[in-house]
């Protein structure tokens, strides 16, 4: 039979004690307020990456309908409107921005025309309208609609009936 072996043990020698220390104790509040300071700034940046992500970005559509010779006519105080068809028209009327869904995204009325070169402007602007729609539908009163994209919507689309 074998003897019973020992687990060896390891003691350090009795001596002094170690020096305390003391490095520690001087940095732990400094790295405390950095590391809190640091928690923070990445904190803001993280909710303001957030924040900007999630909002949706618009932009606005400008545009004219203009109508020709026979599409409109000239009142006594020299305001041009449409006639015949396009009798709808005119200044005041709805103009809506919609989406494939038809929903509506954006709506304004056609502001004062103006009458140059024997055709009638008659211009709108609607802001707020999302980007990043596929298609967008622009409608004038009940007699015109048109489609359009979001590049000709905000770079100022013309509609020639």
């Amino acid at each position: 039979m074998q003897p019973v072996q020992q687990t060896p043990q390891y003691w350090l020698n009795p001596g002094p004690d170690l020096p305390p220390r003391t490095w520690q104790r001087r940095t732990r509040k400094p790295i405390i307020v950095i590391s809190s300071i640091a928690a923070t700034i990445l904190a803001v940046i993280a909710i303001g990456a957030l924040a900007l992500g999630v909002q949706e970005r618009d932009f606005t559509a400008d545009g004219s309908v203009v109508l020709t010779d026979q599409q409109y006519e000239v009142s006594a105080t020299d305001i041009c409107g449409g006639t015949g068809e396009f009798e709808d028209v005119r200044q005041g009327t709805r103009v809506r921005v919609l989406d494939e869904d038809l929903s509506i995204l954006g709506q304004s009325e056609l502001s004062a025309p103006e009458l140059s070169d024997n055709r009638c402007f008659l211009p709108f602007s609607i802001s707020g309208i999302p980007e990043g729609r596929a298609e967008y539908l622009v409608e004038i009163g009940t007699t015109l609609r048109y489609e359009a994209t979001e590049s000709t919507l905000a770079g100022g689309i013309t509609i020639e009936p």
